[in-house]
């Protein structure tokens, strides 16, 4: 078996009711994985509990919540460049809406086995079954499995494992939304108008009259009114079809043009000298590999002499603390964000090409309302 080069991480979430062979067929796979030269860990549920102290109960709610902790975990792990099996029951649906929201390139694997043979195998191992311990009613079938296989009569571990393997590699690695398009889309079909940025009067002051500005992630359209009022030409994009349909309708009377995607979904851009792209609060709400994408775009966008001007949430923001941990910069805390750590924020823009000509990082410039934010703020010169 040749390893897909494609796949570098990953999660195979191996689950189906106690006694139905998840933690043997995990343990196969984690060992054909191995031999594929690929970085693999195997997390069992059963020593998952016990790790974490044995804390939580054995009713529903309980359950729940530590399949929750066993799934973070897991995104914590795969955003690390590893592929995680997790053999675990865990089977409720809001769990696996919040891992396919979140975790990147994940299968999950339902073993199916009728009751009569779980209890017959539960006989001769954990006797959990006559312990009262477990009922089917506890969990959730998964209705939209990746992969369902009958792991009973003539099939093997070895025959199971295999068929999770190579399912596992032909797939395309397929990085996770995050929620970010529900999540912006309804928010932004709730949201009016507002007044510009302190961002947005920051730029005008740095910039000549009658420049083409980019907006990248214009949202509600607050800054690329202000921007096209003062005299800018502006074309504005956001990945949210919700923001682009209300900024259509709000500022229909400005010479603003509206488009729906990401920089890497429109190429028309190029046929405009662009002179000033401007990014405010967007980079943090992307992960590294689309914002990395972004910066390269960018850069061969602009006019030479173009300025991009960046403002994000720093990784020293007291929000970082906050929601459920997915990696070392990303949380989820009523959505998805990545904090930005300047350093390596600068140094990927160097990278890329560009010269720093200003950053800062400090609170007191975007507050709003009850929130002082420590942001990042750059200028970046191609």
């Amino acid at each position: 078996m040749k390893k897909n080069t494609n796949i570098t991480s990953g999660m195979i979430w191996i689950t189906g009711f106690s006694a139905s062979g998840k933690t043997t067929v995990s343990r196969k796979v984690y060992h054909e994985l191995s031999t594929l030269g690929l970085r693999v860990i195997h997390l069992d549920g059963d020593d998952l509990r016990s790790i974490f102290g044995n804390q939580w109960g054995f009713e529903r709610d309980s359950r729940i919540e530590l399949a929750h902790t066993y799934v973070k975990l897991c995104s914590h792990l795969v955003s690390q460049n590893f592929v995680v099996i997790l053999s675990a029951v865990a089977m409720f649906d809001t769990i696996k809406s919040w891992a396919s929201d979140n975790i990147s390139n994940i299968t999950q694997v339902y073993l199916d086995v009728p009751i009569e043979q779980r209890v017959g195998r539960d006989k001769k191992t954990k006797n959990i079954y006559k312990s009262n311990l477990l009922s089917d009613d506890y969990y959730d079938i998964p209705k939209s499995a990746d992969l369902i296989i009958n792991n009973h009569d003539r099939v093997t571990p070895t025959t199971a494992s295999r068929e999770i393997v190579n399912f596992f590699l032909k797939r395309n690695d397929s990085p996770s939304d995050n929620g970010r398009t529900k999540y912006w889309d309804k928010y932004y079909s709730n949201t009016g108008t507002s007044i510009e940025s302190p961002f947005a009067t920051f730029v005008h002051g740095k910039i000549p009259n009658k420049q083409t500005i980019l907006e990248i992630g214009c949202g509600n359209g607050r800054d690329s009114q202000f921007f096209s009022k003062n005299g800018h030409r502006v074309i504005a994009i956001d990945r949210s079809a919700s923001a682009i349909k209300q900024c259509k309708v709000h500022y229909s009377k400005l010479d603003i043009e509206f488009t729906q995607g990401l920089v890497s979904d429109i190429p028309h851009l190029n046929k405009y000298e662009i002179n000033v792209a401007y990014s405010r609060f967007v980079i943090h709400a992307m992960p590294l590999e689309e914002e990395v994408d972004l910066l390269n775009r960018v850069y061969q966008i602009l006019e030479k002499k173009g300025m991009f001007f960046i403002e994000c949430r720093s990784i020293n923001d007291n929000m970082f603390q906050d929601g459920d941990v997915l990696s070392p910069t990303e949380r989820i805390s009523g959505h998805y964000r990545r904090f930005i750590i300047l350093d390596e924020l600068i140094e990927r823009l160097k990278n890329v090409g560009f010269k720093v000509v200003f950053q800062v990082e400090e609170k007191g410039l975007a507050v709003y309302k009850d929130e002082d934010p420590m942001v990042i703020r750059v200028i970046a010169e191609k």
